[in-house]
């Protein structure tokens, strides 16, 4: 018989077999036990001897495997590496073309159809549009090539005729009885039963004539509305204010608006209105108070504690208010919050609490900070951290601001809606590069008093006109026939509209315009003395508001006012 430790490949069995026999050679023959010395010894067991071929020949599969996995890997790196620059390829090609066919769009939207002559060879070269640049560049190029043909070619405007066919819709029997009711508030006994929206357009109607008093606003908290509109509350006195507050039904009232209330809104009133109701406004949502002069830091505290459902705010013009305020709704509704207008609020300085406050405000998509000084810094901090959030931005009298502001504004506020930033006299062009680039769902835009070029408003117009439905350009003293030119052909959406003091607008612009804009409503014209009277008389006919004109009454029309860019939340 062979041994284990001369054939590797002996079987288990008869190595086993064999152990037995030599553990048996050593058992005595008497059949006896083992003497005690040789019972723990442990006889050693022979391990096989592998094949040094075998362990090469296994070796040699374990290299052949890993060496296909290498190409593996190596093939499906080369087919990675081309599908990319295949992509790469395609979206290099999808760009040229697409950079080709604006450029031809604009060659044909500014209809040079025509060859220069040889004088303007040298400017020529200056008109090619150089790809990569902003779309306002390009409109402004396009612009610039309008200007030139027009030059050379004979078209005129005199050609443009404005229907002044009037077919207005009498007034409906609600809006006869609204103004009926409004003239004679102090008359009516009870509104019982009458509509939420319509004790608002009364309201609308009382708060113009002055005519708001304590009876009245009691006539509008009955019946458990869930909203009350009251936009002058100037004869009202705090126990007046306490006594209505108190008396309402304070579960169902979700919006609640009481414009300038400045002597009635105090913390003594709050006080005791809290004394008297100490769940406050479980409901409110939305509070106006503006011009509220004797609003105080601990007044809006105890006005915050009382409402912790509130998402929308308008503080504007509370002189008394101080950054602690910013604080205190921060900590209050840090991150429900969604509409925050402190224009006007002069005690409201910019400081480090400032700034971290307005930054905690995880949600607010509304914001005006108009007619405050040196915060320019807070604003651009507040656009770096929440500006994608904000469709709603008011910065309108704020010194300071400047073309670097309104960069991070562009670039930081891709979802701006509506933006006002009139009466900014450091702003130029190069601010509206960036708000047109960036700022791409504008709809609601007041350029009040800037020193924009034609050329700078007439290229933002052909990029962002379409979507605008008011827009304002009072005094802007540069607006004129290209500006026209883009209004007519771009801002088909647009329903407010006013020009007031652009005086190098012509007869002619202003035709282009109207019978243009098919869906214009109103239109405010103050201060155009370049045109005749008899067309302006002859505009007073048309379906459009004309608001302005010689010897019209500003209030003629409250219910067609402008809306503002803080509409949609105060």
């Amino acid at each position: 018989m062979t041994s284990s430790r001369e054939d590797p490949e002996i079987l288990p069995d008869a190595a086993a077999q064999e152990e037995e026999q030599q553990l048996n050679l050593n058992l005595p023959a008497d059949g006896s036990p083992p003497p005690p010395d040789t019972v723990n010894r442990t006889t050693p067991v022979l391990l096989p001897l592998f094949d040094s071929v075998a362990l090469d020949n296994l070796c040699h599969v374990a290299e052949m495997f890993q060496d296909r996995e290498r190409q593996r890997i190596q093939d499906e790196k080369i087919a990675e590496m081309r599908r990319r620059f295949a992509e790469e390829r395609a979206e290099m090609h999808r760009q040229h073309v697409f950079e080709v066919a604006k450029a031809y769009a604009l060659e044909l939207h500014s209809d040079q159809t025509l060859k220069q002559s040889n004088d303007d060879e040298g400017e020529e070269e200056e008109e090619v549009i150089v790809k990569g640049k902003s779309r306002f560049d390009d409109a402004k190029n396009a612009i610039k090539k309008r200007r030139r043909y027009s030059r050379s070619s004979t078209t005129t405007t005199s050609g443009i005729e404005l229907s002044m066919i009037t077919n207005r819709k009498a007034p409906t029997l609600t809006e006869l009885c609204t103004r009926v009711l409004a003239k004679n508030s102090e008359s009516i006994e009870s509104l019982h039963l009458v509509p939420d929206h319509l004790k608002k357009k009364i309201s609308s109607l009382v708060s113009v004539s002055s005519k708001v008093d304590k009876a009245f606003i009691q006539l509008l908290v009955e019946d458990s509305p869930r909203e009350v509109f009251v936009n002058n509350c100037v004869d009202l006195e705090e126990k007046d204010l306490t006594q209505i507050l108190s008396d309402c039904d304070r579960v169902s009232l979700e919006v609640l608006n009481l414009d300038l209330c400045g002597r009635a809104m105090t913390e003594n009133a709050i006080t005791e209105f809290l004394k008297r109701s100490p769940n406050g406004f479980p409901s409110l949502t939305r509070l106006s108070l503006q011009g509220a002069f004797c609003l105080t830091d601990n007044a809006l505290a105890l006005v915050s504690k009382s409402a912790p459902l509130l998402r929308v705010i308008n503080l504007c013009e509370c002189s008394l208010l101080t950054f602690q305020a910013v604080k205190i709704l921060a900590d209050f509704f840090e991150s429900t919050l969604r509409g925050l207008n402190i224009g006007g609020c002069q005690g409201i300085k910019p400081s480090d609490v400032f700034r971290i406050s307005l930054s905690r405000f995880e949600k607010l998509s509304s914001l005006s900070v108009a007619g405050l000084e040196g915060i320019h810094d807070v604003v651009v901090g507040f656009c770096v951290s929440r500006g994608s959030n904000l469709t709603d931005l008011s910065l309108a009298s704020c010194v300071g601001v400047n073309d670097g502001t309104l960069w991070t504004v562009g670039r930081y506020c891709p979802n701006l809606e509506a933006l006002d930033i009139s009466e900014l006299g450091n702003l130029t062009d190069a601010s509206l590069k960036e708000i047109t680039d960036g700022c791409r769902s504008l709809n609601s835009v007041k350029f009040t008093r800037n020193r924009f070029s034609d050329d700078g408003v007439a290229a933002f117009l052909e990029v962002c006109g379409g979507s605008l439905n008011n827009l304002s350009l009072n005094n802007v003293r540069d607006v004129g026939q290209e500006t026209a030119i883009s209004l007519a052909n771009y801002c088909k959406r647009l329903h407010y509209l006013d020009l007031s003091w652009c005086r190098k607008l012509t007869e002619e612009d202003l035709r282009r315009i109207m019978s243009s804009c098919s869906g214009l409503r109103s239109l405010k014209l103050f201060g155009w003395t370049q045109v005749g009277e008899e067309f302006l008389e002859d505009l007073s006919k048309s379906e459009v508001k004309i608001v302005g004109l010689k010897m019209a009454s500003l209030f003629a029309h409250p219910d067609e006012s402008y809306p503002s860019v803080d509409a949609k939340c105060f």
